[in-house]
């Protein structure tokens, strides 16, 4: 997904750089930046000097709008609107140790020297290393805090340029940094508000996050200046699909992409993995192979988890009486957050997502149960996480011959192809069937349902065995 992200970052003559870290070459040339119209309207706020919130759910495409904020081009665009220099420090949530506020001034201090560290005197580089120290080696909040506040404030004094941290994946953190943290952070955004401003990307609006109804002191921040990540426009769909190279995806079926993803970038390359690998002599309907796919409904069940039940529930009487409608709060609410456009659900392959977790079976208490239309499976009762595709393959496989003996020639044959017959060999199949285990079996060295039975194979058991 990361070698996707980047075509954001080249036209279709540009030279296209990999790296597998999934950090960008910030030498490339012809640079440009997705959402165009909501990327100007950020430079604005920071031409002003004020911050700026970006939200959108799942694989909507903040982490590489987020990315470009850090090009070079996008550096360039922001200091001839301040009018001086300045540099943009992308801060990975992710990559911070732990969900607190010590793990956070770690790693934003961190971003900062890796962006800029060379570029800083001396003194103030070898002080901000020192800053750093004392934040990993602290032995209690007060002593991470004071030591981040310093450095920020020696930053902002002793670098004669604009700094603007770019916080993605900020939504844990956020949630779990305690008031006294966000003061000091809103503190330093106020008394260097010519010198520092923040750009923060959540799944959620901030004051959402921390089980308010009102905003916080460090949130007043991006109170008028919140964006929700918009769909994405057919050029720029273009650009992304233009990347993928694969073998089947021709012109006819790149508009299918466009019409089932519904303007979200996970579904669209979902959708585009699914008809650019499947040959043309399928005689299937194309919506219907797509969303047989695990990767589809893998991306569907990403983004149904990241609503709250209110909302799940709104959207599933929208599938089940959509001709009834919904009331006119529950509509705004949705759309704010891209769920609904024009009064239907955005995206074909999602609805059917949902409506196939409308039509699904009640589910035993005991045993493994597959809902091979959805692609959910339950143990006991109980959802577990999302398969792999050779893992929902090989559990498909043995829940159609449940209580039977399924060897090895079989397995590999419906899970990798009769053409991996003379590759695959038997510790590959293991491997496979343990993953599987891990995830379907509460204690794996001791399997009630997936059992091997030395010698012939395995078995997928319709009730559990005594162990």
């Amino acid at each position: 997904m990361e070698e996707v992200l980047i075509n954001w970052f080249n036209n279709r003559q540009g030279q296209l750089y990999v790296d597998p870290a999934g950090l960008i070459e910030k030498t490339m040339k012809d640079l440009v930046i997705p959402f165009p119209e909501l990327a100007d309207q950020i430079f604005t706020h920071l031409e002003d000097g004020q911050c700026v919130s970006l939200t959108g759910l799942s694989n909507s495409g903040k982490s590489a709008l987020m990315r470009s904020l850090a090009s070079p081009i996008a550096l360039e665009r922001c200091q001839k609107a301040r009018g001086s220099a300045g540099v943009m420090v992308y801060v990975d949530c992710n990559r911070a140790v732990a969900i607190s506020a010590q793990a956070f001034y770690e790693v934003v201090i961190r971003s900062i020297l890796e962006r800029v560290g060379e570029e800083l005197p001396e003194s103030l580089a070898n002080a901000l290393r020192d800053y750093h120290q004392s934040i990993t080696e602290a032995a209690n909040a007060f002593s991470a805090s004071l030591s981040f506040n310093l450095a920020l404030t020696d930053l902002c004094e002793g670098f004669n340029q604009n700094i603007c941290l770019l916080l993605d994946e900020f939504d844990e953190i956020y949630a779990a940094l305690d008031d006294r943290a966000l003061l000091n952070l809103r503190a330093l955004c106020d008394c260097f508000s010519d010198r520092l401003v923040l750009v923060t990307a959540t799944v959620r609006e901030l004051k959402a996050l921390r089980g308010r109804e009102f905003a916080d002191e460090f949130a007043e921040l991006f109170i008028h200046s919140t964006y929700p990540l918009p769909a994405l426009k057919d050029e720029e769909i273009d650009v992304l699909l233009a990347g993928l190279q694969l073998p089947f995806l021709d012109e006819e079926r790149r508009k299918l992409c466009k019409e089932f993803g519904g303007g979200h970038q996970g579904l669209i390359y979902a959708a585009a993995q699914a008809l650019g690998n499947a040959s043309h002599n399928r005689q299937e309907d194309p919506f219907q192979l797509v969303v047989r796919e695990p990767q589809p409904r893998a991306e569907s069940l990403k983004i149904w988890n990241q609503l709250t039940d209110s909302e799940q529930q709104a959207l599933t009487s929208l599938v089940l009486e959509q001709d009834a409608g919904l009331p006119k709060h529950q509509l705004s609410a949705l759309e704010r957050i891209g769920m609904i456009r024009n009064g239907q659900i955005f995206s074909p392959i999602f609805e059917d997502f949902v409506a196939r977790r409308v039509r699904r079976p009640d589910i035993a208490s005991e045993g493994v149960h597959l809902d091979s239309d959805s692609g959910d499976v339950w143990v006991d009762g109980i959802r577990i996480p999302v398969l792999t595709d050779l893992e929902f393959k090989l559990l498909n496989l043995l829940y159609e011959r449940m209580d039977k003996v399924t060897d090895k020639y079989r397995i590999v044959t419906a899970v990798w192809g009769e053409a991996y017959l003379g590759d695959v060999d038997d510790a590959r199949v293991e491997k496979l069937v343990s993953r599987l285990r891990s995830k379907i079996e509460s204690d794996p060295s001791n399997p009630r349902y997936l059992v091997t039975l030395r010698g012939r194979g395995y078995k997928l058991l319709s009730h559990a065995v005594t162990v």
